[in-house]
């Protein structure tokens, strides 16, 4: 079977789930907010979502919108369990941002209907992405931004056009590459870019989110640099919304050190 057609049958059977990733605030230790993230059947071509969405996606536009406006609505509904106890930051391709003046109605429909308030829903743009008509996505984002939602730069530091982006959409958040971040304690050179674009993003009024935090190193390399947020497996696996509904609290891998933090801070 074709990868277009099994990915539909996939879709309108409802094989889409959601799991969310913590976003922590560095400075205190406690969790902020939460990005969505796509899992899928085994086996099918949802199991692979980096793909799916990547550069080369074997997935025609038609589709790929669809999948995209059908994973932006699954996060919501599970989104909503955790919506009161921080941001939501849900993915969403430039090509979907650019058709969505035509379904506005039904867009504002689904955020209604979810319980999501637009003040706590942060839109993630990738930096990878491109569009036909950028004039019209930026008009749809610029829409969006009046009514409410915030928006991040995702996968800053991966490609050529980040700059670019950053005067295009004037993001909220902008969130560091993983690569950035992968031995930011042992490699100047990344501290030095992951530094300037902290400074750089502190000046245009957006916030940074480090991506990727997989050891205990390079968290506290990004807390040395200052960097307000951080996301990762050393922070938190992606887990269903109810896991987070029911406990709050940070692994024990690194809960201690900020408890340690804190004690210290108070003597």
């Amino acid at each position: 079977m074709r990868r277009g057609p099994r990915v539909r049958e996939l879709v309108q059977r409802g094989f889409i789930s959601m799991v969310f990733q913590p976003i922590v605030d560095l400075n205190s230790g406690r969790i902020s907010g939460f990005e969505a993230l796509l899992r899928g059947p085994a086996g099918t071509p949802l199991s692979r979502p980096g793909r799916v969405f990547g550069d080369k996606s074997p997935l025609s536009r038609s589709v790929l919108r669809e999948l995209d406006e059908a994973c932006f609505s699954a996060a919501l509904r599970s989104g909503r369990l955790l919506a009161e106890r921080g941001l939501l930051f849900i993915n969403l391709r430039l090509d979907t941002i650019l058709h969505l003046p035509e379904t506005w109605p039904g867009f504002e429909a689904l955020l209604r209907s979810s319980g999501v308030p637009q003040a706590a829903l942060v839109v993630e743009i990738s930096e990878r992405g491109t569009v036909s008509e950028p004039e019209a996505a930026f008009a749809a984002i610029r829409g969006l931004r009046a009514k409410g939602v915030k928006f991040a730069l995702d996968d800053f530091g991966s490609a050529y056009s980040g700059l670019q982006h950053l005067l295009w959409f004037k993001p909220d958040y902008i969130k560091l590459d993983r690569f950035l971040v992968d031995g930011l304690h042992s490699c100047a050179e990344r501290r030095c870019i992951v530094a300037h674009s902290a400074r750089l993003a502190e000046e245009l009024g957006a916030r940074v989110v480090a991506e990727g935090v997989e050891e205990q190193r390079d968290l506290l390399a990004l807390m040395e640099l200052g960097i307000p947020y951080a996301q990762g497996y050393h922070l938190g696996r992606p887990s269903a919304a109810s896991f987070w509904c029911d406990d709050l609290e940070l692994p024990q891998n690194c809960s201690g050190w900020f408890r340690e933090a804190e004690a210290a801070a108070a003597r």
